[in-house]
């Protein structure tokens, strides 16, 4: 799961609700197509004790927390390729393999070339993006511009829903208070949402950590995308106040204190005239490839099995910490002895277990399914959901013939007899998914709908970008726990059982899928919101 400063346990779960147009009735099985029978003797084989050999590995030391990109990953990969190899499912890579590959590049800022300005009626400051600001999002060149909206105070995610921020950039001046960084953080969300030209944050944090932080950034390179491919996503612009000093302007500006502290929100133009113009540009730093991992088991129907149903998940995680990615928080023991491996149990190790053992399921089945069903371990999750775009621009299969994709993310942790899954209103796979938890009791598993639509969830994991592709999708998913991102997120605190059960879910409703005429459906609204639009879909309220 990508990098969030939210750690939401998973306490309560309610049974999910219907969602969308009716659901398909299943076919009768014929010929060619697996008995019920057949299916459940499949499920079976996703068992605890396979899982918890199988996350033993991918989780283990010696992938040394499988960072995008990194031999630990590439491992994780080989070893994933090498059991759907053994089970005989058909490479669906490149070239005849399992893998296919993509260039990534590691961007550091050019200072030379970037900055940002404030021009209040003819007046500029000319600020140098350096020592004083970090940056996140595309690095192009290009000038951006637009009047300023102030946001400060005791504002909340919910003070952003009405606004409308088309073409203006932000200026959100954080409270640097401990307890406010959890709601900073939703603000921030919200506000990419919004989808303005920038946004800036305004930042009171510790001088020298955030200096430290900077120049680590301009020497290693503070972001990584995919070489000749558009670049993507919101310029965000991370300013400490000591920007300001020395600025000849400063006593015509707000004063930035007193906004933080004001026991009401701010919510702000800056006065007519005023606008920042943000230039951004990057230098390369090294350039790398990477894994994704694609096998597939071709369907029985002369007409469906050039259809395909996706079960997916991430297999990189963070890294460890002191290798330069800023991922992996360390963890000292009791014993005083410090971990700096994030191993990445649940996130995703327990997502990538899942689909390694659907995969077994699914070759168990020798062919017996209408549609095609497709296998993907996809990298780069953790640096913005990298693998999964490259592949949905450049499908080894034709995308217009994906039906569905099934996300694992996180599975193996929280509420033992409870799983969200995230994006049942958005198609009638909500439907499907409610008819085949009804028919596998002996799961004492409940598919619950997403109980944290403020943190957009729906759109920080690799099936987002299947859906905006025109894919309906479903997102399996337990939630952050205090070891998110850390190295204590260890294969001993994952839960085998419900894990295997998730899975074994998952598979059911795969096969489902698979096996029904009709392909699955989406909700009108949301086709054109999260297709058509190409927005993040806004928070569904619930009772």
């Amino acid at each position: 799961m990508r990098r969030s400063q939210l750690g939401f346990p998973l306490l309560l779960l309610a049974l999910g609700c219907a969602h969308g147009s009716p659901s398909p009735a299943p076919i009768a099985r014929e010929a060619g197509v697996a008995s019920d029978a057949a299916i459940r003797a499949a499920g079976a084989l996703i068992t605890p004790a396979k899982v918890l050999q199988r996350i033993g590995v991918i989780a283990d030391d010696s992938m040394g927390g499988r960072n995008t990109p990194s031999a630990g990953l590439e491992k994780a990969a080989v070893y994933l390729a090498d059991n759907y190899a053994r089970w005989g499912l058909q490479p669906a890579g490149e070239a005849g393999s399992y893998f296919q590959r993509y260039t990534l590049q590691r961007l550091r800022v050019d200072t030379t070339a970037s900055y940002m300005e404030l021009n209040a009626a003819g007046t500029i400051s000319h600020y140098r993006l350096d020592r004083w600001a970090t940056v996140a999002g595309p690095m192009t060149g290009a000038v951006l511009s637009g009047p300023i909206k102030i946001l400060s105070g005791t504002i909340t995610a919910k003070d952003i829903e009405p606004l409308d921020l088309t073409g203006k950039v932000v200026l959100f001046v954080q409270n640097p208070a401990r307890e406010a960084q959890t709601n900073n953080a939703l603000v921030g969300r919200a506000l990419v949402a919004k989808q303005p030209v920038a946004i800036l944050n305004l930042v009171a944090t510790d001088a020298d950590s955030f200096s430290t932080r900077v120049s680590s950034g301009l020497r290693d390179g503070i972001s990584t995308v995919i070489a000749d491919m558009p670049a993507t996503g919101l310029v965000r612009i991370t300013m400490h106040d000591n920007i300001l000093s020395g600025d000849p302007n400063n006593a015509n500006y707000p004063n930035w204190t007193e906004l933080r502290t004001m026991p009401t929100p701010v919510i702000t133009d800056a006065p007519e005239g005023v606008f920042a113009s943000i230039k951004v540009a990057g230098a390369v730093v090294s350039e790398v490839s990477a894994p994704n991992v694609v096998a597939v088991v071709r369907g029985s129907d002369p007409v469906l099995r050039d259809e395909y149903v996706v079960f997916s998940g991430h297999m990189d995680h963070v890294g460890s910490a002191g290798d330069g990615v800023g991922g992996c928080s360390p963890f000292t023991r009791p014993d005083g002895s410090v971990d700096t491996i994030c191993n990445g149990a649940d996130d995703d190790g327990s997502g990538t277990t899942g689909v390694l053992s659907i995969a077994e399921a699914v070759a168990s089945l020798k062919g017996q399914t209408r549609r095609s069903i497709i296998v993907l371990n996809v990298s780069g999750e953790e640096k913005g959901l990298l693998g999964s775009r490259f592949f949905a621009e450049h499908p080894t299969v034709p995308m217009g013939k994906v039906v569905a994709d099934i996300n694992l993310d996180m599975i193996g942790r929280n509420n033992p007899d409870s799983i969200v899954v995230i994006g049942k209103e958005h198609s009638d796979m909500g439907q499907t998914l409610a008819r085949v938890q009804a028919a596998h009791p002996e799961l004492h598993l409940t598919a619950a709908d997403d109980i944290w639509p403020e943190q957009s969830f729906y759109s920080r994991s690799d099936h987002f970008n299947f859906a905006r592709k025109g894919v309906p999708v479903l997102f399996f998913f337990n939630g952050t726990h205090p070891q998110y991102h850390r190295a204590d997120d260890e294969v001993k605190l994952i839960d085998t059982s419900k894990l295997s059960r998730v899975a074994e879910l998952a598979f059911y409703l795969g096969v489902e899928i698979a096996n029904t005429v009709t392909k699955p459906q989406w909700n009108a609204e949301s086709y054109q919101t999260i297709v058509v639009k190409q927005q993040v879909p806004a928070p569904v309220k619930r009772n």
